[in-house]
Order: C-alpha cells, then sequence, then structure tokens
C-alpha cells in the first residue's frame, strides 16, 4: 500500500472566520452630509450600486465644485434650476 506525500503547503485559511465577520455599516462622506451603506450578500442588485463611493470620491477629491464654478452655464428665469442641479443630472445621467 502506497500512501500519498504529506503535503508541504498550507491548507490556507479557514472560511468560516470570514463568514462571520460582516461589515454593519460603512460611512460615506456626501454633499448631503454622512451616508451609511450596508452590504446584503443575498441581494443580487441594488438600488444604488457604487454611486454613493462615486460621489464621495467627486466630494473629496474636489472634482464637482470647480467644475461648476468654472461652467459658463446661466439662467435668469426665477424658476431655473441651479447650475449644481443642472451639471449633477448631466453627470449621473
Amino acid at each position: 500500500m502506497v500512501l500519498p506525500p504529506k503535503s508541504i503547503h498550507s491548507k490556507g485559511e479557514d472560511l468560516t472566520a470570514t463568514q462571520t465577520t460582516r461589515v454593519k455599516a460603512l460611512e460615506v462622506d456626501t454633499f448631503n452630509g454622512k451616508l451609511h451603506v450596508e452590504w446584503d450578500s443575498s441581494a443580487s442588485i441594488t438600488p444604488m450600486g457604487q454611486l454613493p463611493f462615486f460621489i464621495e470620491f467627486l466630494k473629496l477629491g474636489h472634482r464637482f465644485k470647480p467644475w461648476v464654478d468654472d461652467c459658463p452655464l446661466v439662467y435668469t428665469s426665477h424658476n431655473a434650476p441651479t447650475k449644481t442641479d443642472v451639471l449633477g443630472s448631466l453627470l449621473l445621467s
């Protein structure tokens, strides 16, 4: 009877340890304040996807406000939306 050789490599990490650790909520800094993002591993899609993280990137990277300030868009009507609303809709569409 021939026995298989002993494995030189370790078996790897224990999967039960990673399954029990869960992040409850992540804080994301947006233009409207802090947003708490929670992960649902059983859901196939999420309503906002990665959008809160993209908004945090725009805010913390100082990408959005200078773009809005440099835009030559001007509305004269009292019912007109703000430049931030128009450019934000354009960026997210």
